[in-house]
């Protein structure tokens, strides 16, 4: 008796991030800072004291090896203490992979790899 087999299909990007409680912790968060950028929110006490955010610099400087949003979730999901400075530091970290990545992808990367190309052919 033959069964269908069930092959799982793989996923990448961000569908593969499986919904879970820290991928939408890490969201708010990011979200929470766009808005106080945007001016939509007022920037919290906290986050204008020298020592918090002397201690965000650190937390951010911590994350920079990081290279990919996805490693960043997976590190999210690890922390198990997270004070206001490391959550504003990984979302100043998310904000600026999705940045970068945007730089590599964007018209000016694209239109100097094509003359890099052209320039090796001849």
């Amino acid at each position: 008796m033959n069964l269908p087999v069930e092959v799982p299909t793989r996923r990448e990007g961000p569908a593969a991030i499986e919904p879970g409680e820290p991928a939408r912790e890490l969201d708010t968060e990011v979200t929470r800072l766009l808005r106080v950028r945007g001016g939509e929110l007022a920037e919290p006490l906290l986050w204008q004291r020298p020592s918090h955010r002397r201690e965000t610099e650190d937390v951010v400087a911590h994350l920079a090896p990081i290279h990919s949003r996805l490693a960043l979730l997976s590190s999210w999901g690890r922390e198990s203490h997270r004070s206001s400075a490391v959550r504003l530091a990984y979302a100043i970290v998310w904000l600026r992979l999705a940045q970068r990545r945007a730089g590599e992808f964007g018209p000016r990367a694209g239109r100097s790899a094509r003359t890099r190309v052209l320039r090796a052919r001849g």
